[in-house]
């Protein structure tokens, strides 16, 4: 029961939030902001209230049942720790965004130009801490043919991923050296070569654990 302790107290503290300030709440809010850190999307404020707060339910709910469906749901126990860590790391996240909406509503003006990079890097540095402890299972890591279908290329991608995902989350927080003009050119690429990379590793280990086994 400990492990829902923290995700309900994030929705709770959501709600209440929302609630105290709804009043003071313009009717439009934003709910969007483009690559370049500019607001691009609104919705009404009943709207954004209920999107913000019915999208930390799901990611919670989601998060929760997943492990009882999957095939393998006995792995989850060999990396529990690291399951709950990453899934706390993302109920905070979406937090963040709703206290972002309701801080715009109310005036505020988050730099968002600012916020994202750093959200977006602790979030990969994160995934690089805890990735390579994450065991075989059908719905969290890098799921592809050649790791679901060997444990041992699960391991070595897994493995492999954690590093590249420290480094990109590394490098998504040092885009903010450069002028804010050029960090979605930064940002983007760097999510993107990371997860083909991680992709493509997989084939690579699962080629190289076969050749090795054809030459046993």
């Amino acid at each position: 029961m400990k492990k829902h302790v923290f995700p309900i107290l994030i929705i709770l503290a959501s709600a209440a939030i929302w609630l105290g300030f709804y009043s003071q709440l313009p009717s439009q809010l934003p709910i969007h902001w483009g690559p370049n850190g500019d607001i691009d999307g609104y919705a009404a404020k009943f709207s954004a209230m209920a999107m913000s707060l019915g999208l930390l339910i799901f990611v919670y709910l989601t998060l929760y049942f997943l492990p009882r469906i999957d095939p393998k749901r006995e792995n989850y126990k060999k990396f529990s720790r690291s399951y709950f860590a990453i899934n706390y790391c993302l109920m905070a996240l979406f937090f963040v965004i709703n206290l972002m909406i309701i801080g715009s509503g109310l005036g505020y003006s988050p730099s968002m130009k600012l916020i994202m990079p750093i959200i977006l890097g602790l979030l990969f540095i994160i995934l690089g801490n805890y990735m390579q402890q994450v065991k075989q299972n059908w719905f969290f890591g890098i799921k592809t043919p050649w790791t679901l279908s060997d444990e041992e290329v699960w391991k070595k991608t897994h493995r492999f991923s954690a590093k590249l995902f420290f480094a990109a989350g590394i490098i998504i927080i040092l885009s903010l050296l450069a002028p804010s003009e050029w960090r979605s050119y930064l940002i983007f690429p760097v999510i993107v070569i990371s997860t083909l990379l991680s992709i493509a590793s997989s084939y690579y280990f699962f080629k190289k654990n076969q050749n090795y086994t054809n030459s046993l």
